[in-house]
């Protein structure tokens, strides 16, 4: 595969991200976690004004998620910051929801040319899930104290 814009792959990402949530909860819920996650992040990564994401559970169309090309414009490292922030985001939003191997699952269903281009990016997939899981140990001995 030839190198994708920043665009094709983040709607990848979260195209990804709602299907993997909407099995745990309803379409509903994962379109509108995933609105306030980039919602969230835009201060922090201004060109996340660029992508748009809406609920078609009641709709025709099939294009929940829109990105405006000016996003290719951004560096793949800063891109790759935004998405890691994202994927963490909607991990700790839908919490018990999203269930331990949310990210696991993520990652198990990837197209592998996808994987390569965001581990490219600079986001680990594997060092994410465990971090998860420290994370999720550290509440669980804190809360036994």
């Amino acid at each position: 595969m030839s190198k994708s814009e920043n665009s094709e792959i983040l709607k990848y990402i979260l195209k990804r991200l709602i299907d993997i949530s909407s099995r745990k909860t309803s379409y509903g819920n994962a379109v509108t976690t995933m609105n306030n996650s980039v919602n969230n992040l835009k201060e922090k990564y201004d060109f996340l004004k660029h992508v748009e994401i809406k609920n078609t559970q009641f709709s025709e169309s099939d294009n929940s998620i829109n990105i405006m090309s000016d996003i290719n414009k951004i560096e793949s490292n800063e891109m790759g910051k935004a998405l890691y922030a994202i994927i963490k985001t909607m991990n700790k939003s839908l919490g018990k929801n999203a269930g331990h191997f949310f990210i696991k699952e993520l990652r198990s269903g990837m197209d592998e040319d996808y994987h390569t281009m965001i581990s490219d990016m600079g986001i680990d997939l594997s060092l994410l899930q465990l971090e998860f899981e420290v994370e999720e140990l550290e509440k669980k001995l804190k809360d036994n104290k």
